[in-house]
């Protein structure tokens, strides 16, 4: 009896087991009701497989696609008779044997995406087997500048409500913010983390009230969301943007927000007095009255700001070396020199950055045929063609020791460099006079040696060791000698001795030349 028992049992287990295999199954793919996440232009996969049993016949494949908020599914690809076909063949694949792939994927792509597979059973029956996925598909904000972030502080501004002065912070310069859209979060001076308060023409927006942290700020996108998820591992936007806010430049921009709030109530109040003179003549005297505070007030606002701008702040930059650290893009910089600060344009890529460039020359637009005065105090615009000015020049090499790097580029592309060390300006009384220890190296070789110790000369002074002018004749401002190896001032064009050149460079030939200075 027991073993009888024993046999049923067995033969309703092997009943079991052999229905399974008959059943069909799914064999790989996502599961139903999984989410998918993709990026704008980049590809999603759903690669379905499907297995069937004994004696069940697989009649057809199906795919759907439901948008968001949306009742009815559409149809976007089907598999009959050995053949896919789909609605836009150009972005969508078949992948075996219910699988699916979508190419070149777009914000509208988001949704719901089904598989039917329709089969014949054993017992001639038809029936439908379905899954879904939900897929989601963002967009990563457009590129700003260099693709990085840019932090910037605004004058201060009156906030109509509270009557309170406020600075803003700007972050970024964005034309679209992705999708969905991204923010910014920032990070204050004392390590508080804020949401960006509002977005006003492209950038985000925190406006800081009186009294105002001096210290660093920071923006950055929040690397949990969606759009910033699909920039690239090397995208510059993944950092946080930096500005340094300091004290004395917060109280500098309330000072002179509240002059021009006090010149701009003087002169309403001027207007409204004209035409109530012969109504009441003690506004006259109340006209009076506001002028002598307003001329006490500029009077001690100037001075004020007069000492505050000849000043360096404690946290002052001695040279671009020093703003590496807090920020290394190329650009310009204030630099404390001999306890004044000075704007100068930081090269921050070239042979590891730290660069202060004194003289540029991409194009003829600036002319550098100039007089004594002009070559002492500098001219052109820091951020293309210039000349930083001879008596900066002579400050910032005679605070400490620094090397020279002059870059050249050639008309045909090619590129060189000369370097020397020790490089200083004498001052003005012996004419502002080349100084260096020696040249160092560089592809561009050795033209400025010639010049070493020679006294600077313009048009119209003349402290060269030749009979006639050299600046005159090669139309140009240089430490001449008898006349020259070098002429990075000349005029700019290729014939042969009045224009910019570099002997050992290729003669007259130079396009681009851009002198530089860093900390030894």
């Amino acid at each position: 009896m027991t073993s009888t028992r024993f046999q049923m049992i067995g033969v309703a287990l092997f009943v079991v087991a052999l229905s399974a295999l008959e059943a069909y199954q799914w064999d790989g793919g996502p599961e139903d009701k999984a989410k998918i996440k993709a990026c704008v232009g980049g590809s999603a996969s759903f690669a379905w497989s499907f297995v069937t049993g004994l004696g069940e016949t697989m009649l057809g494949r199906d795919w759907w696609f439901q948008a968001p908020g949306k009742d009815k599914r559409t149809q976007i690809a089907t598999y009959k008779g050995k053949h896919f076909y789909a609605t836009d063949n150009t972005r969508v694949d078949f992948l075996p044997n219910a699988g699916l792939s979508l190419r070149f994927a777009r914000p509208q792509d988001s949704g719901n995406y089904s598989v039917q597979v329709k089969l014949e059973q054993a017992n001639s029956s038809l029936a439908s087997v379905w899954r879904t996925v939900t897929l989601s598909v963002t967009d990563r904000p457009p590129a700003t500048q260099d693709d990085a972030l840019r932090l910037t502080l605004s004058n201060a501004v009156r906030d109509d409500v509270t009557e309170d002065w406020t600075l803003q912070l700007h972050c970024g310069q964005f034309v679209d913010l992705g999708h969905p859209p991204v923010d910014v979060v920032w990070k204050t001076p004392s390590g508080e983390v804020r949401n960006s308060s509002y977005r006003d023409n492209g950038t985000f927006v925190l406006s800081l009230s009186s009294p105002v942290q001096g210290g660093s700020y920071s923006c950055h996108l929040p690397p949990s969301a969606p759009a910033a998820r699909c920039l690239t591992a090397t995208s510059l936007r993944k950092a946080a943007a930096q500005l340094y806010v300091d004290n004395k430049d917060v109280r500098l921009s309330f000072l002179e927000a509240r002059q021009r709030e006090i010149e701009q109530v003087n002169k309403d109040q001027n207007g409204t007095i004209e035409d109530m003179m012969q109504v009441n003549k003690d506004q006259a005297n109340l006209l009076q009255h506001q002028t002598m505070q307003l001329q006490e007030l500029g009077l001690y606002l100037n001075q004020t700001i007069s000492e505050l701008t000849k000043q360096c702040s404690m946290r002052a930059r001695k040279s671009c070396v020093d703003w590496l650290s807090l920020d290394p893009q190329s650009g310009l910089r204030t630099v404390c020199v001999s306890g004044e600060p000075v704007t100068v344009y930081c090269d921050q890529t070239t042979d590891n950055g730290g660069w202060i460039v004194f003289q540029r020359r991409t194009n003829a637009s600036v002319d550098f045929f100039r007089d004594w005065t002009d070559y002492r105090n500098g001219f052109g615009d820091l951020e293309g063609n210039f000349w930083l000015g001879l008596d900066k020049l002579h400050k910032l090499t005679t605070s400490q020791r620094y090397e020279l790097r002059v870059d050249l580029h050639k008309w045909d592309g090619t590129k060189g460099y000369a370097t020397y060390s020790g490089f200083y300006v004498d001052d003005v009384s012996h004419n502002f006079a080349l100084r260096f220890d020696s040249f160092t190296g560089g592809n561009a070789g050795d033209s400025l040696s010639y010049h070493r110790g020679q006294q600077f000369s313009t048009k119209d002074r003349d402290h060269d060791t030749r009979n006639s002018k050299c600046a005159q004749r090669f139309h140009g401002a240089w430490w001449y000698n008898n006349c020259h190896h070098s002429n990075l001032n000349g005029e700019y064009h290729t014939s042969s001795g009045a224009g910019v050149i570099w002997h050992t460079f290729g003669g007259h030939i130079i396009k681009f030349t851009e002198m530089k200075i860093r900390p030894m």
